[in-house]
């Protein structure tokens, strides 16, 4: 039996863990973000709490530290909730458990297939080519353009 899970527009697998695993260690989220150098204010920790705001990645070692965990599992979420989010921009609905856990990216093949000869023929095409194509995503899928 496969398992399927509906993707929300705002996945909150971070933000779920961390108020359960500071509720385990009977942290209030003022004590939380007291450990944090600087403190961060108790907003901040329920936005993240929430899926409000996302978890930024320089606060994973002292988060880790604080709730007792490692850098791994922290990460792990993160990539997992970022794939969920991402799966949901493609349209793509449901996920199955197995690819929840393996954090890649769920594409539909008819899709997959499309996106595949797109970026064949934009790594084939010139520069000028290349810089209409990254305009209209800007424009027509309000894709920004690369800053590298």
């Amino acid at each position: 039996m496969s398992f399927m899970l509906n993707i929300i527009k705002r996945p909150k697998l971070v933000g779920e863990f961390i108020r359960k695993r500071r509720s385990a260690l009977g942290l209030s989220q003022r004590a939380l973000g007291m450990l944090f150098n600087p403190p961060v204010t108790t907003q901040f920790i329920s936005n993240v709490e929430r899926g409000v705001t996302p978890l930024p990645p320089v606060h994973i070692p002292t988060l880790s530290k604080a709730l007792a965990i490692g850098d791994a599992e922290l990460t792990t979420l993160l990539e997992r909730e970022f794939t969920m989010k991402l799966s949901g921009r493609l349209g793509k609905t449901e996920i199955s458990g197995a690819q929840l856990a393996s954090s890649h990216l769920t594409v539909d093949s008819p899709d997959y297939d499309f996106m595949r000869s797109l970026y064949n023929a934009y790594q084939r095409a010139d520069e000028k080519t290349r810089q209409t194509f990254a305009d209209i995503c800007e424009n027509v899928l309000n894709v920004p353009k690369s800053t590298s």
